[in-house]
């Protein structure tokens, strides 16, 4: 029988959160769906690069995978947030203080983040929502520039669309970046 005060407690890796990445492939999926319904309808040439003013300064030959290439980089964009989420937890395990061996149970990514174990999951939990969080927000920022590419901008909303979705989306990196600070500092 061990010696319960030389025994380490087993920790165990959190998994991610899977939801957040799913609302972001939802938004990038309907965001294809749209795209695919208003392709037949898009001008040849087509608009691809906009002015400050949000009129097209740059034109190129209808093609599906050039019209089509948000919702490619939006599914890139997510599947690389979602991975590097599940991912994170392994970083969050601590190091094996066994000596130059560690033990079986230790990750090959160890590191130790905090000293205290609360501390380190707590920063792990806020890192995922963080990546969670930005796959939402990347979604659906890819989306809307989008659906404007296709759809047009209404002159009513040309002039506060792009600064209302870039505070928006870098709001949503703020909130979450204090969050993971605040993990990391143990407030909680």
């Amino acid at each position: 029988m061990q010696d319960p005060t030389t025994t380490r407690p087993e920790q165990t890796v959190r998994r991610t959160p899977v939801w957040p990445h799913l609302v972001a492939l939802v938004i990038v999926a309907a965001t294809l769906v749209v795209g695919l319904a208003v392709y037949p309808s898009a001008p040849d040439p087509m608009p691809v690069h906009f002015d400050a003013a949000l009129q097209p300064d740059t034109w190129a030959a209808k093609s599906l995978g050039g019209f089509l290439l948000p919702v490619i980089i939006g599914t890139a964009v997510v599947a690389v947030f979602w991975i590097i989420a599940a991912c994170t937890p392994l970083a969050g395990t601590t190091r094996s203080d066994d000596g130059p061996h560690p033990s079986a149970t230790a990750s090959t990514w160890s590191t130790q983040l905090s000293p205290r174990p609360e501390v380190t999951a707590a920063t792990t939990a806020a890192t995922m929502r963080l990546l969670g969080d930005m796959s939402i927000a990347t979604a659906a920022l890819i989306a809307v520039v989008a659906l404007t590419t296709w759809l047009g901008v209404p002159a009513w909303m040309a002039p506060w669309l792009l600064p209302v979705l870039l505070a928006m989306f870098f709001g949503s990196l703020a909130v979450s970046c204090v969050r993971v600070f605040r993990a990391q500092r143990g407030l909680g």
